[in-house]
């Protein structure tokens, strides 16, 4: 198996890995599999400007909005870690196959603001499916001897592979999703913005067209520019009535693109286990993200 070990020592420079992204892929071995890296960024942090802009797309500053966003910040500006492992000149797949599936955020203690962390991220598991292949990508955010946070990301590569029906750990969000009846009446409305757009790229290191170019959008079959998971994540948070305390987890997944000029519906299930929340776009009929906090 290959390995690879990268260290930052500032913010992964996104045209440095856009030129990785272009680099044709070395395909993929099923003795193989995914390879062992570890990537590295020292002197992470999360910055109170950043945290700032989570809150205005939240449309919401109160504490528990805040405790919630908490939960989101480390995915949202430390993505681009994640980026840059995707998109290494040795990595056997093409990020452009790469679907973004689900997220599991665990926070087990207090998150720094403006602190140096360390960063860390390596890909932990693999399931080899009739149509693709799911990889989970493990974030890790160090503050000291201290691990606060982590996340599982986990992404799907179209296409049929070799191998192993199954690799490592499987410890992200569950394939299934909970349901939320589409008949429950709205707890909001609003119209997807499709202003910021860079602003958001430069946050998560995803500069994907397909979220800042309606364009390019059009001509690869969707419907316009959709904005990034994280930005709509984001707002589904500030919009929650769940009770006040402070989530320990956050579970979402990704069903669909979510337009820019497009109404946005958010319902909400809430009970003594936690909060369930599903986001609709108009004229959908499945929901484009649904998350569970808890």
């Amino acid at each position: 198996m290959t390995t690879h070990h990268e260290t930052y020592t500032a913010a992964p420079f996104a045209p440095a890995l856009m030129l990785n992204a272009l680099a044709p892929s070395r395909g993929w071995n099923p003795k193989d599999g995914f390879p062992d890296f570890s990537f590295i960024w020292r002197g992470y942090q999360i910055s109170a400007a950043a945290l700032a802009t989570l809150q205005r797309a939240a449309g919401r500053d109160d504490a528990a909005t805040l405790d919630r966003l908490m939960l989101l910040a480390p995915h949202v500006t430390g993505f681009r870690l994640t980026m840059a492992l995707l998109m290494c000149r040795d990595w056997p797949l093409p990020i452009w196959r790469a679907l973004q599936l689900r997220n599991r955020l665990i926070r087990s203690g207090a998150i720094k603001l403006d602190t140096p962390s360390d960063l860390i991220v390596r890909a932990t598991g693999w399931r080899v499916h009739d149509r693709g292949i799911e990889l989970d990508v493990l974030a890790q955010l160090m503050q000291g001897e201290d691990c606060p946070w982590q996340s599982i990301t986990t992404f799907y590569y179209r296409g049929r592979f070799d191998g192993p029906a199954r690799h490592g750990a499987d410890d992200g969000a569950p394939i299934a999703s909970p349901s939320v009846d589409p008949s429950l009446p709205p707890l909001t409305q609003w119209t997807v913005a499709g202003g910021e757009r860079l602003r958001w790229a430069a946050l998560t290191g995803d500069y994907n067209p397909l979220h800042l170019v309606d364009i390019y959008a059009r001509a690869t079959g969707f419907a316009a520019a959709s904005a990034h998971p994280q930005r709509i994540a984001v707002q589904c948070l500030g919009h929650l009535t769940a009770p006040a305390a402070a989530p320990t987890q956050l579970d979402l997944w990704l069903k669909g693109p979510v337009y820019f000029g497009r109404t946005a519906s958010l319902r909400e299930v809430a009970n003594e286990d936690g909060t369930t929340f599903g986001l609709w776009i108009d004229g959908d009929d499945r929901p484009a993200m649904v998350g569970r906090m808890s």
